[in-house]
């Protein structure tokens, strides 16, 4: 039990690690003013291998049809309908010019920082082509 505990710790902090290194790529390769991460104000807050983010201006459908090849992505929230933002981003109060451009991306274990790297330019680099 001790070591399985010790396992939890140490994937929750590389998870969170790699958590936060999409996000700031995301905002490096974007800008801040494209990026925003959905959720709890405080990263300790959030889910370790979760990172909701929405880019302002970008039709996350239309962008997971450009890289849905190369990177595994969620459009939106659990329960995103295809029609309609999210009543879930709704109730989060998510303006709806980052709403319709909301991503759902999960790390792990074995994800990588290269991984992250590379999903990450892969993104920004389509969504470029959104804005």
């Amino acid at each position: 039990a001790e070591y399985a505990c010790k396992c939890l710790r140490d994937n929750q902090v590389h998870c969170e690690k790699l958590r936060g290194r999409l996000l700031e790529k995301l905002s490096i390769h974007l800008g801040k003013e494209t990026v925003h991460a959905h959720g709890p104000k405080s990263p300790k807050d959030r889910l370790p291998n979760t990172l909701s983010v929405g880019l302002r201006n970008v039709h996350s459908g239309e962008l997971l049809g450009s890289i849905g090849h190369k990177v595994a992505a969620s459009a939106g929230a659990t329960c995103h309908s295809t029609t309609s933002v999210s009543s879930v981003l709704q109730a989060m109060r998510i303006p709806n010019d980052l709403a319709r451009g909301t991503l759902r991306l999960s790390v792990g274990p074995k994800t990588t920082m290269v991984d992250v790297d590379r999903a990450a330019l892969i993104i920004a680099k389509a969504a470029n082509k959104h804005l």
